[in-house]
């Protein structure tokens, strides 16, 4: 009776037949199975000197486009990226002319709008939320020997005019820079 409650009892720890929740799938990455071969082009295009490629994205089309779907394709615009700057290096190394080297700045300029289209957003969206066009605000500010920086405004626990420490600090200008100040 003993041995019944026990062979019932016990789990089936098969791990072929273990399913992940969807909360912890693993990271989406590409097929593993190409190595380091992604990081060359096709190998009907080695040896060409002229490879068919693409306009660059444009500005509008990326705005169109959802933020997954931007995300997404710097991804995929970075890795295109990696794959031409090896292919660059590989025909320096061989001293071959890269086939069709304008495929770089395209990825490049592709690049530089996605991002430029990202910052709209999101800056639209810190205008709607706060108000402020700036990520933080703040001011043009001089140092004590006239150099002109960015001063970012920050919170303070306790306003600066009821600090006691900060009160106590001496600030002072040297003799020596008052005059450039």
């Amino acid at each position: 009776m003993s041995q019944k409650l026990q062979r019932g009892s016990r789990q089936n720890y098969n791990l072929f037949l273990f399913r992940r929740p969807g909360h912890a799938r693993l990271l989406h990455t590409s097929a593993s199975r190409w190595g380091l071969e992604e990081f060359f082009d096709l190998p009907e295009n080695w040896g060409e000197s002229a490879v068919k490629s693409g306009s660059p994205w444009t500005a509008k089309q990326l705005r169109a486009k959802s933020n997954d779907d931007l995300h997404k394709l710097w991804y995929v615009l970075l890795k295109e990226k990696n794959m031409l700057n090896t292919i660059e290096q590989e025909s320096k190394r061989q001293s071959l002319p890269m086939p069709s080297p304008e495929r770089i700045k395209k990825v490049e300029r592709s690049m530089l709008r996605l991002d430029t289209v990202v910052k709209e957003r999101e800056d639209s969206l810190r205008l709607l939320q706060t108000g402020q066009e700036k990520g933080r605000p703040g001011e043009w500010r001089k140092n004590v020997f006239g150099k002109t920086f960015w001063y970012r405004f920050r919170e303070h626990p306790i306003p600066w005019n009821m600090n006691k420490i900060y009160k106590r600090k001496r600030f002072y200008t040297p003799l020596f820079v008052a005059p450039y100040t």
